[in-house]
């Protein structure tokens, strides 16, 4: 009996800076404290560069390989937050300033990862809303409409 490949989900992301970490963990920690929100707590603060697709666990290595192959010609990179917003009823997230920088280094991040493992990467075809996720699927959507008030004073301030 031919035993089956077991597929795991990956993404590729740019970790935020350990100060922008900390402040996103403190609204993520609020999130699970009044809404049991949980999910987005399992990561550090990051900015998704490559979205989630599905990749056979044994062959990783080629991903941490190519990992490890990328330099980005970009430039130095600046993180800007600018305030809360939500994708549908299910994803809050704080905004990250769009800048020529980081829309660069998202091109040559999937560039490269589209070359080295064009079978299972594709274009994404979206435009690039680069954010900070602070909850996610465990979020209900009446938490998000009854509460969004709050994040949208916390955008005044």
């Amino acid at each position: 009996m031919k035993q089956q490949a077991v597929h795991r989900m990956y993404y590729i992301a740019m970790l935020c800076p350990a100060d922008i970490n900390e402040k996103l963990l403190l609204y993520k920690n609020w999130m699970k404290d009044q809404f049991g929100c949980a999910v987005a707590l399992k990561s550090p603060a990051h900015i998704t560069l490559v979205p989630p697709f599905w990749h056979v666990e044994s062959k990783e290595e080629i991903l941490i390989q190519t990992l490890g192959s990328f330099e980005s010609s970009a430039g130095e990179l600046k993180i800007e937050l600018d305030g809360f917003s939500h994708f549908g009823k299910r994803v809050l997230f704080i905004r990250v300033k769009e800048n020529s920088v980081l829309t660069e280094v998202k091109r040559q991040t999937e560039i490269h990862f589209m070359h080295s493992l064009s079978d299972i990467i594709k274009p994404d075809e979206r435009d690039f809303h680069p954010h900070i996720t602070i909850a996610n699927r465990d979020l209900i959507h009446q938490h998000l409409r009854k509460h969004g008030n709050i994040f949208q004073q916390k955008n005044s301030t």
